[in-house]
């Protein structure tokens, strides 16, 4: 098995008393490795739909995009609902501060519906 790592970084702004935070995302991908490739994915094409999901979120009042509360919980899962169709989706990170973060893993997702 093996796995693919794309990290971005958001600022954004959250909570009933508004502040911001930069959010730090990680989108993960596991597959066997197959042709030196993890699942044949290509960063061509799968950075343009994960650029178009985190650009929403950046430099926003993310309560506002995702339609609920932004937890670190909720932004996940809202990014995993936005990416779902892309092979190989495994699990999203997203960080808040350097020590604080909610790991979602697609499944639960999908077991959850």
């Amino acid at each position: 098995m093996a796995k693919l790592c794309v990290i971005k970084n958001i600022d954004s702004a959250h909570g009933k008393h508004i502040h911001g935070h930069t959010f730090k995302i990680e989108i993960n991908f596991v597959d066997k490795l197959i042709n030196n490739m993890v699942g044949n994915l290509d960063f061509h094409q799968i950075n343009p739909k994960i650029d178009s999901v985190i650009s929403k979120l950046d430099k926003t009042y993310i309560d506002d995009v995702i339609g609920t509360r932004a937890t670190i919980e909720n932004i996940a899962i809202y990014i995993i609902n936005e990416l779902k169709d892309i092979n190989n989706l495994y699990s999203v990170i997203v960080w808040e501060g350097s020590n604080k973060y909610s790991e979602i893993l697609k499944e639960e997702i999908e077991n959850e519906k």
